[in-house]
């Protein structure tokens, strides 16, 4: 709303009048009681609370599907029953092909994602500290200062924010893809095999899948929000105040979009912690354990096959607990740093000078 009038102030050239102020003020003063009004729980609230175990599958999965791939290797049979077709499955005359299948697709998604996140949280480092630039360029620029560099600071958020969190779009079909794959694998192995811990082992990996896709569907969703939120009203409000007199309107865009600045701060800041926990757990567990899954399938021997699963289980619990705490560690940072980020806000925009600002903008 704040931005439709803004946008009829700006081409109406009455920024300089009393109407201009009056209208800016009184909008101004909906938009704070609508914003002190909303309650309950915030957009993201389903992410802030089950990342962590989403984040798990990470590894979990992986862990289970060796288990399946071993397990694979011991008999071959065909998951056709009668003249069934598939849609999913490619050779579903053999049920270690599809295992194959089911690994190769996983592998490939899983190495995408660890490089797209590993993007994501080199991106999204140092943004908090770009829009905190953007607010004290606001708060203690010069016109002149404000009409030079404001532009490109917020040309070089839309990028940051593009460049890092458009990835987190993507990858929703390949995983979708993947859980149309077990599940009907699922739907078949109970009708051609007696052997239960197979049929567990399948319902274990889709388990884990179905996490991993409520995960990346969540973090889509976030990303769209952090995307929206930057570029359709932070960014463009900015755009049109540089045409306004600034020392008369610094302070009301301060008071304005200091929420908006912390909530975007917020997003990203979730979204950086569940990258960087997720590729901490891919580099110390899950991509050495599925690049090097491929020889599973070959196992021969059956006390081979006994010690590897034996081995697998064995590791899974204390790994487990190490992410989990690894993961809680990171949560309850991410809500301190939540509580206290309307006061760090303040005590910036307070306690930093000319020259911070001028040495923020060399390095922004």
């Amino acid at each position: 709303m704040f931005s439709l009038v803004l946008f009829d102030i700006v081409n109406s050239n009455t920024a300089d009048n009393s109407l201009a102020d009056e209208s800016i003020l009184n909008i101004t003063s909906r938009i704070l009681v609508n914003r002190n009004s909303i309650e309950g729980k915030t957009a993201d609230h389903v992410l802030v609370e089950q990342w962590q175990d989403y984040v798990l599958a990470n590894a979990i999965l992986a862990n289970y599907l060796n288990i399946l791939i071993v397990q694979a290797s011991k008999s071959d049979f065909s998951l056709l029953k009668e003249s069934n077709c598939t849609t999913y499955i490619k050779s579903p005359n053999s049920f270690r092909q599809t295992i194959s299948q089911l690994s190769d697709n996983i592998r490939l998604i899983l190495i995408d994602l660890y490089k797209d996140l590993n993007r994501i949280q080199i991106g999204l480092e140092r943004f908090p500290i770009h829009l905190k630039t953007i607010f004290l360029l606001i708060k203690k620029g010069n016109n002149d200062s404000i009409s030079t560099h404001l532009p490109n600071l917020l040309k070089k958020g839309e990028n940051i924010v593009n460049d890092s969190l458009i990835i987190l779009k993507n990858p929703k079909i390949k995983i979708g893809q993947v859980k149309d794959l077990i599940i009907e694998l699922d739907s078949l192995i109970t009708k051609v095999t007696s052997d239960n811990t197979l049929t567990l082992q399948i319902e274990d990996v889709k388990t884990q899948w179905n996490l991993f896709n409520d995960l990346f569907t969540q973090l889509s969703i976030q990303a769209e929000h952090a995307i929206n939120d930057f570029l359709l009203q932070f960014n463009w409000i900015l755009e049109q105040f540089i045409q306004l007199n600034i020392d008369k309107y610094r302070d009301l865009i301060i008071n304005l979009l200091q929420s908006k600045g912390i909530e975007i701060e917020r997003t990203t800041d979730l979204l950086t912690i569940i990258s960087q926990t997720y590729v901490d757990i891919s580099l110390e567990y899950t991509n050495e354990k599925i690049t090097s899954n491929t020889r599973l399938i070959l196992i021969t021997n059956e006390q081979e096959r006994k010690d590897i699963i034996k081995q697998y289980r064995y590791e899974l619990q204390p790994i487990a607990i190490k992410f989990a705490r690894l993961a809680l560690k990171r949560h309850d940072e991410f809500l301190q740093r939540t509580q206290n980020r309307q006061k760090n806000y303040e005590k910036f925009l307070n306690e930093m000078s000319q020259n911070d600002l001028n040495l923020l903008l060399s390095i922004n």
